[in-house]
């Protein structure tokens, strides 16, 4: 993870500087790029000086009737300050608002929007009059920085009006245990452009498809560009889900995955006890906006150096404040993906109902830190190859990690008296009654078997073979709990890059719910039977 980062013109200099307050503004004529103009453009220069870390400083321009393209470029005085820069239009930079036009981070500083086409990350469309804001997120300004930002408007007509596409509807109507990757990054994402060796969401279609995957969630920094023309990029038999990755830069990261077209999630949200930004919020009103959007939303690397989760004290005082997954396990396994998997088995034990999965967080398939397409993978068990399903499948934590799309399988059921349930699901009884937890383990021989209750293994069996399957009676504890399943190889080295070494998890299962209670009344057999044969459903490459 160390690899690891949206009225008239004013007349005059000194009318443009008050409806600027804190930056100064002037205008003189922009560089032409044609020889015919409808308009003659203008050029302001906005300035403002910023220091610290943890804010956003904002600069307001006006933007008149009839602009068609607004170019946008900033320089800094100190080679010192890491910022940011990005845009909101006449709808105002407020939280949540719906003029956010894009943002990057430190590794861009020049971008273009227009009625036709925008700049990677950015929103091109309609062009409102009225003030705009250049955002500029501070990450470091160990001196006074002055930031000084060109904004060039043009009236030039700029071809065909911007129109998104269609995102991949039903991709296989039939029910089935399904591979994705929830974590991922494109060229629209500044520091994965930064790369090289990023890839576009066609090329994204192409490697998941060679490498066995079904699915993959277009989880950009903060931005939704990438998510404009999924069905072109996915084909027909990949899913691509529009999607985001809400990078709050100071306080914690989140995979948001389902969103629709267009539709994008602020980042600006503070812990309890830290004071809010201007323009933003605490991160249960996130939570909020994302469950409005029907999305997926989880804590990305919550345990990752520099990229920790820092909301849970959010999330202990009020159940809204919390995130539907956690991202247990986080490209290569390693000590941080260990310690989120015990982060995760305590909130298991508060009674939390969060669900956990994995994601490579691939930001370029040229890398140091062993990252890759499907590494891990996240599993799930869903009624058909679509964002809905698969979402709402993710919400009931019906799934399971592996290393690799073609990693180990591990199949989890339980019965009672009754009752037949598996992974995400919840079977009763009173306290002390037998549960039988059944396990079918594939491709794991050599390999052990772990089953954890409760936060705590009551069982390690042995895989003698690349199919076996296994029995354990479990009583219901007082008070209820959980089991779950996990499979353990050896750790792989890789000597000459110990950044890409990778500790022993081979596979992890969501828990099966042990509830001390009857049994509901509208409760029914639930079945996820596994395929009939191991491995993507898809031929690998």
């Amino acid at each position: 993870m160390d690899a690891f980062t949206r009225r008239l013109l004013l007349r005059g200099a000194a009318a443009g500087a008050a409806a600027l307050g804190g930056a100064a503004a002037t205008g003189t004529p922009a560089t032409a790029r044609t020889a015919a103009r409808t308009r003659p453009g203008q050029r302001l220069t906005l300035t403002t000086t910023v220091v610290g870390t943890g804010s956003y400083a904002q600069l307001p321009f006006p933007v008149p009737r009839g602009v068609q393209r607004i170019d946008v470029a900033m320089t800094k005085s100190s080679s010192q300050a890491s910022l940011g820069i990005g845009l909101f239009d006449a709808h105002g930079p407020g939280y949540q608002s719906a003029g956010f036009r894009g943002v990057y981070g430190e590794e861009r500083a020049a971008f273009h929007v227009s009625t036709a086409d925008a700049s990677p990350a950015f929103v091109p469309g309609h062009m409102p009059a009225g003030t705009w804001t250049v955002l500029i997120p501070v990450f470091k300004a160990p001196v006074p920085t002055t930031v000084t930002v060109t904004v060039d408007l043009s009236f030039d007509p700029q071809g065909a009006p911007f129109r998104p596409g269609p995102e991949p509807g039903v991709v296989l109507d039939a029910p089935g245990w399904y591979r994705g990757d929830l974590h991922c990054h494109t060229t629209a994402s500044s520091d994965a452009w930064a790369s090289g060796s990023a890839m576009t969401p066609a090329e994204w279609a192409t490697a998941c498809r060679a490498a066995g995957l079904d699915y993959v969630a277009m989880t950009d920094h903060n931005v939704i560009s990438q998510n404009y023309f999924l069905a072109r990029d996915a084909g027909a038999d990949m899913l691509l889900m529009p999607g985001e990755e809400m990078t709050n830069w100071f306080h914690g990261h989140a995979t948001v995955s389902g969103l629709e077209v267009g539709q994008w999630l602020d980042f600006r949200q503070s812990p309890l006890g830290a004071p809010l930004p201007t323009g933003g919020a605490r991160i249960r009103e996130f939570i909020s906006v994302a469950e409005s959007m029907g999305a997926y939303v989880a804590a990305a690397h919550p345990l990752g150096a520099h990229l920790s989760w820092q909301f849970m004290a959010d999330a202990e005082a009020d159940p809204r404040s919390r995130t539907h997954g956690f991202e247990v396990w986080t490209g290569p396994w390693q000590a941080d993906d260990e310690a989120s998997l015990a982060a995760w088995d305590t909130m298991l034990n508060s009674g939390w109902r969060t669900v956990a999965n994995g994601g490579s967080d691939l930001h370029g398939v040229r890398n140091d830190g062993g990252f890759a397409v499907g590494k891990p993978t996240t599993v799930v068990y869903s009624a058909r190859l679509a964002k809905r399903d698969i979402i709402t499948a993710l919400k009931a934590g019906r799934c399971f990690i592996t290393r690799d799309p073609n990693g180990v399988e591990v199949y989890l059921t339980a019965t009672a008296p009754g009752q037949e349930t598996y992974v995400g699901g919840s079977v009763y009884g009173a306290a002390g009654d037998p549960v039988t937890i059944r396990v079918r383990v594939r491709q794991a021989g050599g390999m052990r078997l772990i089953l954890v209750a409760n936060g705590s293994p009551v069982d390690v069996v042995p895989v003698a073979s690349d199919d076996q399957a296994v029995e354990v009676t479990i009583p219901v504890p007082p008070g209820g709990g959980y089991v779950r399943a996990e499979v353990r190889g050896i750790p792989r080295r890789v000597p000459d890059n110990p950044a890409a070494n990778e500790g022993d998890m081979e596979a992890l299962t969501n828990p099966i719910f042990l509830s001390d209670g009857p049994v509901p009344a509208e409760h029914r057999a639930e079945r996820a039977p596994a395929p009939d044969q191991p491995g993507p459903r898809r031929q690998t490459a």
